[in-house]
């Protein structure tokens, strides 16, 4: 099997390109493109809104097999994608709970967060590839998370960590709703403001269409009581993150060191303890903290170390939601809103 890096795959296209033409300020989106090369022909919309959520919409006739190298960015971003027709084959190992070989196919929506890593995306040739894309930066999921409890599993690790685990999840079949809002962003008749403003509405619909299936599917996965010897261990993982705040163990980790599969983990913290175990490690973090900054022999920089932040601005707005007033406040004595 032939891999092409990007730069390999960017070279090829460029010397077989038939033709390309670039299109700006289309009905909103602020660039269209319409190319021909070896690998397809293909249309593909780009916007960025002022939410800060990038969507691309690729509609492309595949005309040669490609196995393409693909870097993530570093940093955490939350993407969805929504597949009307086509497939991807990824080649992606080192997921917690996903097969290192997966695919993405027709009819279904994703929601993931790959920070950091390479993968090779697959595509087959004939397929007709045709998908909407969103990345979303996180703190603008941030912003609507005022209660984590309404918030899907999967995103509350997001929220309340820095350096949130991996994930990419499979959220479900698109419904006939999901469709009917692809078709509107890719086909409305609208132009300039109205463009924009349209782009934006039907984009933030589509994403809570998403997340209140994720919610669904969540609810739908909890089982029944939780035998006796795994609430032992979901206890004794509990423990570990208490003597661990400062370099806790991933849940991966944790799993291992307390002999409990990823999913039993997870739904075991939420049924004794009422929030996720990134939410459970959050908490016992932020009392710590508390305590520390009311005895004031230490910075907030030195505090949110000791309680595992290397981000200030991260460990304020941690310590924010937990108690309704920020650190410094907290150091000249002000009442916690608990």
């Amino acid at each position: 099997m032939k891999v092409y890096t990007e730069t390999e795959y960017d070279r090829l296209y460029a010397e077989s390109l038939e033709y390309e033409q670039l299109e700006s300020n289309l009905r909103g989106f602020d660039e269209v493109t319409t190319a021909k090369s070896q690998w397809g022909e293909k249309k593909y919309y780009y916007a960025e809104l002022s939410s800060g959520i990038e969507l691309d919409i690729v509609d492309e006739q595949i005309l040669l097999d490609r196995n393409r190298k693909i870097a993530h960015a570093k940093d955490p971003i939350l993407i969805a994608k929504f597949y009307l027709s086509g497939y991807h084959g990824v080649i992606c190992p080192g997921i917690d709970g996903i097969a290192p070989e997966y695919a993405e196919t027709r009819g279904h929506n994703y929601l993931f967060c790959l920070p950091d890593i390479e993968e090779i995306e697959q595509t087959r040739a004939g397929d007709r590839l045709k998908l909407l894309r969103m990345e979303i930066d996180l703190a603008y999921i941030r912003n609507f998370a005022t209660e984590l409890n309404t918030v899907p599993q999967q995103l509350q690790a997001l929220i309340e960590n820095e350096n949130p685990q991996r994930f990419h999840f499979n959220v479900g079949g698109i419904t006939s709703q999901m469709q009917a809002i692809v078709q509107q962003i890719s086909y409305h008749p609208y132009q300039g403001a109205i463009a924009r403003m349209y782009l934006e509405a039907k984009v933030l619909e589509l994403l809570s269409l998403q997340l209140a299936q994720l919610t669904e599917s969540e609810r739908d996965a909890v089982e029944s009581t939780l035998k006796p010897k795994s609430i032992d261990r979901i206890y004794q993982a509990r423990d570990i993150l208490a003597t661990q705040l400062e370099n806790p163990p991933s849940i991966s980790e944790l799993t291992q060191q307390v002999g409990l599969c990823d999913r039993t983990l997870r739904r075991g913290f939420r049924e004794l303890f009422g929030t996720t175990v990134i939410g459970y490690l959050t908490s016992l973090r932020m009392k710590q903290a508390e305590k520390l900054l009311r005895e004031r022999k230490l910075s907030i920089c030195e505090v949110a170390n000791l309680v595992g932040y290397s981000n200030l601005s991260h460990f304020s707005a941690a310590f924010k939601r937990q108690f309704g007033i920020t650190p410094s406040q907290c150091m000249t004595g002000k009442i916690l809103n608990k």
